[in-house]
């Protein structure tokens, strides 16, 4: 069994589907969890109550992750309290204010605003963290990313963008770091159950048979779930995991196998 026990994770990213249960399975397993949101405070409330219950050392922080700023204070105050941060574990993602839609017809005006979510945040939070991780020489990057990173995705082109460039930026970060013990990984979902999915299925018989369609392409034959996400993660931030970095692990029942 997975024991993290005396690890310190800051996960931002708290309050969304993958973010809830990446947080309470790092708990479980033993680790003390600093959660950040952004919006749907009372979503990422109930996974601190259940840190608590537990008997983690757990705080919940409002955290503009798209600000160097910002997340640099978090960090330091984090640290301030817990003495140090083990792992990063980041669950951010991009809001799409319009959507799926073809590229040519988006607002050119909400592009900053997804590649800011999507990928630099996690660039700003590693700033913010590595420092002191390369000073103990041990530490671990992961972030929640997408398989459209790497096959890409027509709809979200800007999106899929970021998720490329996360997917780059971890690779070359693990070669920097890697021989200070600080590993750097992306987990990358497939189809995966969640309110994306939920909204395709309430657009009536089309939404549904495109979610039929893409459970038909997956080998396993099923979506993936939170719990299949989190698992990756825990693994990842692990000791057992101490040897791999600079990957993006696809996590989509064999639907992406590179």
């Amino acid at each position: 069994m997975i024991d993290l026990s005396g690890s310190v994770a800051l996960i931002p990213g708290a309050s969304g589907g993958m973010g809830r249960q990446v947080a309470r399975v790092f708990a479980e397993h033993g680790c003390d969890v600093a959660l950040g949101f952004y919006s749907r405070e009372g979503e990422a409330r109930e996974v601190l109550d259940y840190a608590k219950s537990l008997g983690r050392l757990a705080r919940l922080d409002r955290v503009d992750t798209t600000s160097l700023e910002a997340v640099t204070r978090w960090a330091d105050s984090v640290t301030a309290e817990y003495g140090r941060i083990d792992i990063l574990a980041s669950c951010v993602g991009a809001h799409l204010p319009q959507g799926f839609g073809l590229f040519v017809e988006q607002d050119p005006k909400t592009w900053h605003g997804i590649i800011e979510a999507q990928m630099m945040s996690f660039i700003y939070l590693s700033r913010a963290v590595l420092p002191q991780m390369v000073a103990r020489k041990a530490g671990r990057l992961l972030s929640i990313g997408s398989d459209s990173g790497k096959v890409g995705e027509s709809g979200v082109a800007v999106a899929t963008a970021g998720h490329g460039g996360l997917i780059a930026f971890a690779k070359a970060i693990s070669r920097e770091v890697g021989r200070h013990g600080v590993t750097a990984n992306i987990v990358c979902p497939g189809p995966t159950e969640g309110p994306t999915l939920d909204k395709l299925r309430s657009q009536g018989t089309t939404g549904s048979r495109m979610v039929e369609e893409l459970t038909r392409r997956v080998p396993m034959k099923r979506l993936g779930t939170a719990q299949d996400i989190a698992s990756a993660m825990l693994f990842l931030a692990s000791k057992e995991a101490g040897y791999i970095t600079g990957q993006a692990l696809s996590v989509s029942g064999g639907l992406v196998m590179n």
